[in-house]
């Protein structure tokens, strides 16, 4: 097997190691801004970060 399948195979697994980090985080911040309503923020939460809460400028 040649360097280049490693460095595929290493960035690949790299890859969809941070993949998973993103959406556990994700997750957890959505269900910690929910305890924090004390409702469900389906309709109401930013999917790309997590946060339902409006930027005040």
């Amino acid at each position: 097997m040649g360097v280049a399948f490693w460095v595929t195979a290493i960035v690949g697994l790299l890859s969809f190691g941070a993949w998973i980090l993103y959406y556990t985080s994700l997750g957890k911040r959505i269900s910690h801004e929910e305890k924090e309503a004390g409702r469900d923020l389906s309709n109401e939460i930013n999917p790309f970060t997590g946060s339902s809460k409006k930027n005040k400028k």
